[in-house]
């Protein structure tokens, strides 16, 4: 397994709000994570880095646990739900924080079956031969508007709410999350990122890229 990471504050920003975590994929378990952060005074910087830190150490620590072992997505659900309760009540504890918030999107890679957490409109991608397949739905205006067949896609690029999501953890007391499995098989790339990557290229760009 090949593995990497890489994190930009881009052009237009004067804070860099996004946090991962990529495994070494030496040594169970094979946990990756990105996160893009939402708030004012270092707001989305803290609850970013402070939901990853948070699930991470939640896997670490349960992953042997008997009642985590056959349900993997049950453990995911419970970590995400600790970081969602731990970002809500540090905002909590700081005004300058209240309404803090991260999108979370995670994959934890065990025997060939991949186990998805998602929040937000950070996105995970399966590149397979020629194929890319998107893993997760955005929790976002915009994909709303899509599937309800109010606007196009091309519309929804250039929409002025595309920033607007409308699932995010932390910011209320309690968290809905999607979760997922998938069957990997032998040369699949598995992409993590957040909308500073999708904003800036096309898919084609994606997958050449990763390709």
């Amino acid at each position: 397994m090949k593995v990497g990471a890489a994190t930009d504050i881009g052009l237009s920003r004067m804070m860099n709000q996004d946090s991962y975590y990529c495994s070494s994929g030496l040594k169970a378990p094979h946990l990756y994570i990105v996160a893009d952060g939402m708030g004012g005074h270092n707001g989305g910087e803290i609850a970013s880095k402070t939901s990853v830190d948070t699930v991470k150490s939640f896997i670490e620590s349960c992953y042997q646990v008997s009642e985590y072992v056959n349900d993997r997505l049950l453990m995911i659900r419970d970590a995400i739900t600790k970081a969602n309760s731990v970002v809500y009540n540090r905002s909590l504890e700081d005004q300058n924080l209240i309404g803090m918030g991260t999108t979370l999107t995670m994959a934890l890679i065990e025997e060939g079956r991949l186990y998805i957490g998602h929040i937000g409109d950070s996105r995970m991608y399966l590149l397979r031969g020629e194929e890319c397949r998107k893993l997760t739905e955005d929790h976002s205006l915009v994909a709303q508007l899509i599937k309800n067949g109010s606007i196009s896609p091309e519309e929804g690029d250039c929409h002025p709410q595309k920033n607007v999501i409308t699932k995010a953890l932390g910011v209320e007391m309690t968290v809905e999350m999607d979760l997922g499995t998938e069957i990997l098989k032998q040369g699949d790339t598995l992409l993590l990122c957040t909308d500073g990557l999708t904003n800036m290229l096309g898919l084609g760009e994606i997958i050449r890229i990763c390709s």
